[in-house]
């Protein structure tokens, strides 16, 4: 079941989207969809929750660019896939900045529409198999990839997510998300901090270097962190 959100203020055409998706639906039988339309930037925003998969978004709105309301998108969900659909190519291209998949040029006309459709679903199909994580601060939510994780610090009773583009601050406990991580691409160095292998350095002693940054290695967590990094760099440190 693929989520969709449709921003479009013109009726006439969030309907067109709606019967476009609809006659996908009678000629592709196992795409299966939910629509929501949205007139303005601002009911996006704000009643945006993190399981969209596909957003199909308008530039000019009554209330902002549709730029800008994505930009704010994004900066909740690097994981949702923005689709433009404008007469404006020069801000469609603009899009970009904001990791925009692709844009679909106004008049809407079917044939285009079920290509790009089809293009899109099958990126779609990809994606979902990679590894989100969903994580709730005290103001907003945020759906980051597990694989952009550097590794996650204990801060009193809060965790920091830090990030190969910034850190999240949150509250939870670390082996809710050791859990929720797996193993095999994470490990514990010590009980502050949950290491992502991948951005492993080098280890001296008792301290790990994680993409420029030294993390302490405790006594008791030595041997298994060390193993759990010859594992996963096949076999060897």
């Amino acid at each position: 079941m693929i989520k969709i959100g449709i921003l479009e203020d013109e009726e006439a055409q969030s309907n067109k989207l709606q019967q476009f998706l609809a006659r996908y639906q009678d000629t592709h039988p196992e795409f299966s969809y939910t629509a929501t339309v949205f007139d303005t930037g601002s009911k996006l925003i704000f009643g945006y929750t993190m399981d969209y998969d596909l957003l199909f978004m308008d530039i000019r709105l009554p209330d902002m660019l549709g730029i800008d309301a994505a930009t704010r998108i994004r900066s909740m969900d690097a994981g949702v896939m923005i689709v433009f659909v404008t007469n404006l190519t020069q801000y469609a291209i603009a899009g970009y900045s904001v990791n925009a998949y692709d844009y679909i040029l106004k008049p809407l006309l079917y044939s285009a529409f079920e290509v790009k459709l089809g293009r899109i679903l099958n990126v779609l199909s990809h994606q979902h198999n990679k590894n989100w994580l969903t994580l709730k601060t005290k103001q907003t939510t945020f759906r980051v990839e597990k694989s952009s994780i550097l590794y996650v610090e204990v801060d009193g009773h809060d965790l920091i997510f830090h990030t190969d583009h910034e850190d999240y601050h949150i509250w939870g406990t670390l082996s809710r998300y050791e859990k929720e991580l797996g193993e095999g691409l994470f490990s514990r160095c010590n009980a502050c901090y949950l290491v992502n292998l991948n951005y492993v350095q080098s280890v001296r002693g008792y301290t790990v270097m994680v993409k420029g940054i030294e993390l302490a290695i405790s006594r008791p967590r030595r041997k298994e962190f060390l193993s759990d990094l010859a594992r996963y760099k096949g076999g060897s440190v």
